[in-house]
């Protein structure tokens, strides 16, 4: 798992080096044209492009940490003794919809791939370059789902309210 973890860290920081690099091209473009510049017509579509991006690679990491938004509300209301079978039970669909979503995806990357489909906006981007992180990424929450289903931890605390 912990070569599990390193990619899921290093897929975090690209997002989050994308996310910083999405906001600095953003400003830029904006003072371009409040100087009567045109700017880059291709900085709307890459950052569309990073949008997708930073959603697929940080999710396995905040699957791992538990940053995703989840309600506790019910859990907390659930019997000791129930409560982590429940929460076991969420993990484990999690993981049936992200296997899901690995293959579906997946095969829409290889169509994409084996068709030469491009996304056509201000330049040609071909497709399977903007699905090939869905079925990567989806498989590793896979993973890090795994771990609530099968470890010591359960996804859910039990405990409503914030937990920072």
């Amino acid at each position: 798992m912990r070569a599990i973890d390193r990619i899921c860290n290093i897929l975090a920081i690209f997002g989050g080096i994308q996310l910083v690099a999405i906001m600095i091209a953003i400003v830029i473009q904006a003072t371009l044209r409040s100087f009567g510049y045109s700017g880059s017509s291709h900085i709307f579509t890459f950052s569309e492009y990073g949008l997708l991006y930073i959603a697929m690679a940080s999710s396995p990491w905040l699957v791992r940490i538990k940053g995703h938004v989840f309600i506790e509300m019910f859990t907390a209301f659930l019997p000791q003794s129930v409560a982590p079978k429940f929460s076991r039970f969420v993990s484990a669909l999690c993981i049936v919809i992200c296997l899901f979503l690995v293959w579906y995806t997946g095969e829409a990357t290889l169509k994409a791939y084996r068709f030469g489909d491009a996304d056509m906006r201000s330049l040609d981007m071909p497709k399977w370059l903007l699905l090939g992180s869905m079925p990567i990424c989806f498989c590793l929450m896979a993973i890090q789902f795994s771990r609530y289903v099968f470890g010591s931890q359960t996804l859910h605390t039990g405990e409503a309210g914030v937990h920072e």
